[in-house]
């Protein structure tokens, strides 16, 4: 598995001496939604995202992303602007009115920059923008950027939920 597409969780195990010890720590891989209605983008990149490590979850339109989105909370939702039932502007719209902290992690990944509206939203929400027909080294290297920059540090997850007067070993 990649190194950069996975955060290394430290785990805690209690020995029979009651003692809290850290574990070896274990490859967490960073979940992506895509979210498109060509079958085709989603195949693709469903392919080199997931051989780059990452997890990968797909929506064919941003009410099922919606949907899945209230299961699961994903490191990065790459979406597209034109699509049938919910389209990628009402999708980024609803995400910030329902989950705020995932309006940071939406990618926009669309040929439709050169009409004035798109355009206006594109810069108003600030979400970086992968433009089609792309390079799968383009969607890779902002992908890797992103989720970097985002990603949990080692062992934090575990930290949290140890017990306040648990006494860990230093990891090895």
């Amino acid at each position: 598995m990649d190194e950069r597409a996975t955060n290394r969780v430290g785990l805690i195990r209690a020995t029979e001496d009651g003692c809290m010890h850290e574990v070896s720590p274990v490859q967490v891989p960073q979940s992506i939604l895509l979210v498109d209605d060509e079958q085709d983008i989603l195949d693709i990149l469903t392919c080199v995202l997931s051989g780059a490590g990452y997890s990968v979850d797909t929506a064919t339109n941003g009410l099922e992303a919606l949907r899945q989105v209230a299961l699961r909370d994903y490191g990065l939702i790459i979406t597209n602007l034109r699509m049938p039932v919910m389209n990628g502007k009402a999708l980024y719209v609803e995400l910030c009115a329902r989950y705020p902290h995932l309006s940071k992690r939406v990618v926009f990944c669309t040929g439709d920059t050169a009409e004035p509206a798109t355009e206006r939203f594109l810069r108003a929400c600030g979400a970086p923008v992968i433009q089609k027909p792309f390079a799968l080294s383009a969607v890779l290297e902002t992908v890797s950027r992103l989720l970097d920059k985002t990603s949990v540090p080692a062992g934090a997850v575990c930290r949290a939920l140890a017990p306040p007067d648990a006494v860990t070993a230093p990891a090895i």
